[in-house]
């Protein structure tokens, strides 16, 4: 067999091999997440690890692991990861989370179980809110 020909056959090879995955629908390497969405998704992670320390703390009345977790949900809220959206909704909703836990850290300085739990209940109810909103773009206020 002529090199020529050789060499065409094994050419065609590579090429048919390299456009597969493409003609398959799949690429060779898999494609690179956004890192703002997987920032993003590790935030709210911690934010529901940290959440539930605080009703872990609510139940057995710690006022140590309340405050310290509340105080974790603020500066979490504070990090670049937390902003999945630019929006003035959005903005706001992330004002009362804060707003929320920082309550949550002054009821467990005061030791009023009471209070602990009216700001949790609040700072769960803006995180409900938000991920609707984030899930619609509407955030139902208004109305």
């Amino acid at each position: 067999m002529n090199t020529k020909i050789r060499f065409r056959r094994s050419a065609s090879w590579l090429v048919l091999a390299a456009m597969a995955p493409l003609m398959l629908g799949t690429s060779p390497t898999p494609p690179a997440r956004a890192p703002a969405k997987d920032a993003t998704s590790e935030v709210m992670r911690q934010k529901l690890g940290h959440s539930q320390q605080v009703l872990r703390g609510l139940a057995l009345q710690d006022f140590a692991l309340i405050k310290t977790n509340a105080a974790k949900l603020v500066r979490l809220s504070q990090t670049g990861g937390w902003a999945a959206r630019q929006s003035p909704d959005y903005d706001l909703f992330t004002m009362e989370f804060r707003r929320s836990a920082e309550a949550l850290s002054a009821a467990s300085d005061a030791g009023n179980i009471d209070a602990a739990t009216v700001a949790y209940t609040q700072m769960t109810f803006s995180c409900v809110s938000c991920h609707k909103y984030m899930r619609t773009g509407r955030s139902g206020k208004g109305g």
